[in-house]
């Protein structure tokens, strides 16, 4: 039996570059997508990212076939950031149990939990319900629509509560958004990625990686 050759020459190394961590991926660039990056700091290839969800929604008394035919005269305010994680188009509702709750949900139905009278209440949604001088009484209805919805990625941060702290992609190449967020290429579905060329947040746990590996997982961008 012949011995293999002795190989000589100097082993390749692969210098750092965009996409670099990619094993494989989609045909077509279908694993790739353009959006904002964000954060506040440079984000660099393999970062692992989370989206800051935003858009815009309004609110008003009444079911939305009607106008307001409420008892109490009190209002309804959608926080600054009125669209946050999870948020779905369409019209919301929030319907009065009694004089200070009201039960929201979704455009399809399904239940967000309960709102009190003079608390924030943030689930996919967030607003405040202030009581008014003529109390609610159970049956009057807030009606809020979530017109359009958007967001940034921005590096993982898994102690956010803003969308940030979910895997929902990993930055393809180079992006600087220190002074302001800029257009930049996200992986976010449908390949296969070398995990010791990802780049967690600094202090992350082996639980929280875990955690967003398989959020990774559930997108299609499988770990090696």
């Amino acid at each position: 039996m012949t011995n293999p050759p002795v190989l000589t020459q100097t082993p390749l190394i692969e210098q750092w570059h965009a996409g670099g961590f990619l094993v494989s991926e989609a045909r077509g660039h279908r694993a790739r997508d353009v959006g904002t990056i964000g954060g506040a700091t440079k984000v660099y290839p393999g970062t692992v990212l989370g989206l800051q969800t935003g858009g815009v929604a309004a609110a008003w008394p009444g079911n939305a076939e009607q106008v307001n035919n409420n008892t109490g005269n009190g209002t309804i305010a959608m926080a600054g950031t009125p669209v946050v994680a999870g948020a779905q188009l369409g019209m919301y509702s929030a319907i009065a149990s009694d004089a200070t709750h009201f039960a929201v949900s979704d455009p399809y139905g399904n239940s967000l939990g309960t709102a009190t009278a003079g608390s924030a209440f943030s689930n996919q949604i967030a607003l405040t319900i202030t009581a008014g001088a003529t109390p609610f009484v159970a049956g009057d209805e807030f009606s809020i629509q979530v017109e359009a919805i958007n967001g940034v990625f921005v590096p993982l941060n898994p102690s956010a509560s803003d969308g940030s702290q979910s895997a929902a992609g990993i930055a393809f190449g180079f992006t600087d958004a220190t002074l302001n967020d800029v257009p930049g290429t996200v992986v976010t579905r449908e390949c296969e990625v070398n995990g010791s060329e990802l780049i967690w947040p600094s202090g992350a746990t082996a639980a929280q990686i875990a955690t967003a590996t398989a959020q990774l997982t559930a997108l299609g961008i499988i770990t090696r």
